[in-house]
């Protein structure tokens, strides 16, 4: 075993003696440091790499034994952040009555603010619009579900 390692070290010396002939010896020392920068960035992004896939994993781990949330009452501030919100849309929609992003904006504040009935007229719109988003079909049949079930 000490043998081979004295065998590969003596390569080496060649090696780098034969370098040093062909390109000069600060050429090979420059040469060198490059070397050693790329294997320090790559250690460095693997490192990383592997830190952002672990820490992904735990939120999936973490998230996947915790049982969905009710959904939450807003607070006074958000209440008023979505109903500026509801507003905005409100006004696109005014100029442009088919606008798909403003309507499913407004559903998604209405339902945030747990304004269900509120929900169900642009979703309504949006079924009628755009009928091969099945997505749209599903929660519309979900919210008004959930507003037969609060009655």
């Amino acid at each position: 075993m000490a043998k081979k390692s004295m065998d590969y070290i003596e390569k080496q010396k060649l090696e780098k003696q034969k370098l040093e002939r062909e390109y000069g010896t600060i050429q090979v020392r420059k040469m060198e440091k490059r070397k050693q920068l790329q294997k320090i960035m790559i250690l460095l992004s693997v490192v990383s790499l592997m830190g952002s896939t672990i820490f992904g994993l735990g939120k999936v781990f973490t998230g996947a034994n915790t049982q969905p949330s009710q959904r939450k009452t807003p607070t006074a501030q958000s209440t008023l952040t979505l109903a500026a919100q509801e507003k905005g849309y409100l006004t696109v929609l005014e100029r442009e009555p088919n606008n798909q992003t403003a309507l499913e904006g407004l559903v998604n504040t209405r339902v945030e603010m747990n304004n269900l009935p509120g929900a169900i007229e642009p979703l309504e719109k949006l079924v009628k619009l755009y009928p091969a988003q099945a997505e749209y079909k599903t929660i519309l049949a979900k919210i008004k579900e959930d507003v037969k079930g609060k009655k």
